[in-house]
């Protein structure tokens, strides 16, 4: 059972909320506020990367004179529709069956700290997790160094870890911290761009669950 993981590493965003909607929209509401056409999900999901910013300038976007604004501008969107953020359907299932195993489960996020714990405790899952990490700021920059920070202190040596997420940007952190990596694509991300990296793609956590820890 679990092929030897000890801990999983979830992801936040697009990997247990589906929160793909969204981000959409307050994409969307930055770009329309500047004359910007506004794009489909189709277009963010086959373009969205880490760091954001890069995605921001290819929608044309000024990040050198407007970054500041453009993070906080889509922060406020992003939190006026907050509450409606759902988990996906299986994730309490998938929690509790790791729960069963012996595996311990943690969150790391490219979503300001505070914002994600508090979203977390919000959806009242937070006493599932060992850690809670997100990053330090609103700039959505990467998390890299916090999935470092989780495997030091969780005492698991790097193949004890999976890393599950939704973006490319999630198997880059799970390979430059030394893990394995899973990718579910119902998030931001298609199953044809997962898939060029190289990692294992599932359709849910139900199907990652059954195919690869159990």
């Amino acid at each position: 059972m679990a092929n030897g993981k000890k801990m999983i590493i979830f992801d936040w965003n697009g990997t247990l909320i589906d929160d793909v909607w969204l981000n959409l929209n307050a994409i969307n509401g930055v770009l329309e506020k500047r004359g910007i056409k506004p794009i489909t999900t189709e277009y963010y999901r086959e373009n969205f990367q880490f760091p954001v910013s890069i995605f921001y300038k290819e929608l044309g976007l000024d990040i050198k004179g407007e970054w500041d604004e453009i993070a906080n501008e889509f922060g406020d969107l992003y939190l006026s529709d907050i509450e409606k953020v759902k988990l996906f359907p299986d994730v309490i299932q998938v929690l509790e069956e790791l729960a069963k195993a012996g595996i311990e489960v943690s969150i790391l996020s490219a979503m300001e700290h505070k914002m994600l714990n508090k979203h977390v405790e919000m959806l009242r899952i937070d006493k599932y997790f060992r850690f809670i990490e997100g990053i330090e700021n609103y700039y959505a920059e990467g998390k890299t160094h916090l999935c470092r920070k989780i495997l030091d202190e969780s005492g698991y040596s790097e193949n004890e870890i999976l890393f599950v997420g939704d973006t490319c940007h999630d198997y880059e952190t799970a390979k430059a911290a030394g893990c394995d990596a899973a990718l579910v694509s119902r998030g931001h991300n298609t199953a044809e761009v997962l898939k060029s990296t190289g990692a294992p793609v599932f359709s849910s956590l139900t199907e990652l669950l059954k195919k690869r820890l159990m």
